[in-house]
């Protein structure tokens, strides 16, 4: 009986204390949910972005002003314009030319259309000159030797008249074209006789100002002639025994001084190019004198060999000297061979000038009187050849830096260190 009671009695506790649990529970849930703090940040809140150009133009801003034109859109097939040759061109000349499609495989072909030149309003006093390959076989980044300083004239007897710069400087070619000096025809005899040095170089390199002066002419057209194009004439501020010096620059792509203006030695006056009668790109220098004390722009048939009268380079100088036969005749269009001594190697070679006595003729140095003049040699010793009625002359001479060393050769009056051998 005792053990009975006891077990009822844990039960009813038992479902006491889950009464009492539930009730609780229930209490608990339903008090008020306690509200959460919300932190609000304190900056301001960022500024609406406005537009300003919206709002200019919601005023109506430049309502009342022009409009702007409006383009067309393009309704036929696009044709590419006719472009025309630089001005000048080789000939001087703007070719026109037409660029149509042909073939079913879509080739080009062009059509050129060249108009007839105007005729030149003076005589054509200039002969092409092959230079489509620029005659300087030395790598372009090469310098030539730098030139003396002018004006200079070492001779003992006062003979040599070094006055000019060159007019092209050294880190180009700067000297004359070997195979056409001055006073000849060309290696094939075809090419009007040579009164200046031609200089090739790239269309666009500097040319200078060979001496102080005037400048009397700056563009084509110099004394009527055609073949010259764009050219400077400089009236030069100093002269020889009492007569007037000039010296002229051809061919140049463009001129840079004005007619009238003062210039001095080295100061820039054109560019290198291709304008006249020319196959290249050169510019063509002459030295011109009066025949007289007079002041009047010297003419084609007054220039004289520029190798006698523009500096030598450091460390050379020039042979000249004459030709002529038995009767001490000059000789015209004679080679002449010049060879180191020391070496036997040939170390250039020119002909005598060609003298047809004519309005247009080159002239020999006032003072040298020679027929032939070959400049840059090296000093040292050379033999100077030539062979005349079938002998074979020469003679031994000494190059000197920035002098003129002259030689004699004929065959009836051998002079000092001189040789005859027959051919």
């Amino acid at each position: 009986m005792q053990r009975g009671g006891n077990g009822g009695i844990s039960a009813l506790i038992l479902v006491v204390i889950a009464v009492v649990g539930f009730g609780v529970l229930l209490v608990s849930n339903t008090q008020p949910v306690t509200t959460l703090r919300v932190i609000v940040p304190t900056e301001a809140r960022p500024t609406e972005a406005q537009n300003g150009w919206e709002r200019i133009l919601e005023a109506g801003f430049g309502s009342g002003t022009t409009p702007l034109p409006t383009i067309a859109i393009p309704t036929q097939p696009f044709v590419a314009p006719t472009l025309a040759l630089p001005e000048g061109g080789q000939n001087g000349i703007a070719v026109q030319g037409a660029v149509q499609e042909s073939g079913a495989n879509g080739n080009l072909q062009v059509n050129v259309s060249t108009p007839t030149p105007p005729p030149p309003t003076g005589a054509i006093l200039a002969t092409p000159v092959p230079l489509t390959a620029i005659a300087v076989t030395r790598p372009p980044q090469q310098w030539e030797p730098p030139p003396l300083i002018p004006p200079i004239s070492r001779d003992a007897l006062g003979r040599d008249h070094y006055y000019f710069v060159r007019p092209v400087d050294s880190n180009a070619n700067n000297r004359g074209l070997f195979y056409y000096p001055y006073g000849s025809d060309g290696p094939d005899n075809s090419y009007r006789i040579h009164s200046g040095l031609d200089m090739p170089n790239d269309i666009g390199q500097t040319v200078r100002a060979a001496g102080s002066g005037t400048v009397i002419w700056a563009g084509p057209g110099f004394q009527d002639t055609f073949s010259y194009g764009n050219t400077v004439v400089i009236q030069h501020d100093f002269g020889y025994d009492g007569r007037r010096l000039y010296t002229l620059f051809a061919h140049l792509s463009a001129v840079l001084v004005l007619q009238g203006q003062s210039v001095a030695p080295g100061d820039p006056i054109g560019l290198v190019g291709n304008t006249g009668r020319v196959s290249g790109p050169h510019v063509h220098f002459e030295v011109r004198m009066n025949a007289s004390t007079t002041d009047t722009a010297p003419g084609y048939g007054e220039t004289y060999n520029p190798v006698l009268w523009m500096v030598p380079y450091v460390g050379t100088g020039v042979i000249a000297g004459r030709v002529t036969d038995a009767r001490g005749r000059l000789l015209q269009d004679a080679d002449v061979t010049i060879k180191n001594w020391a070496t036997g190697l040939t170390a250039d070679t020119v002909t005598t000038y060609i003298l047809p006595g004519t309005a247009v003729d080159m002239n020999r140095d006032p003072v040298w009187g020679e027929n032939f003049a070959v400049g840059d040699l090296p000093v040292g010793r050379y033999e100077v050849i030539s062979v005349i009625d079938g002998t074979r002359v020469s003679q031994i001479v000494n190059v000197i830096e920035g002098t003129t060393a002259f030689v004699e050769l004929s065959p009836s009056v051998p002079t000092a260190g001189a040789t005859t051998e027959g051919s």
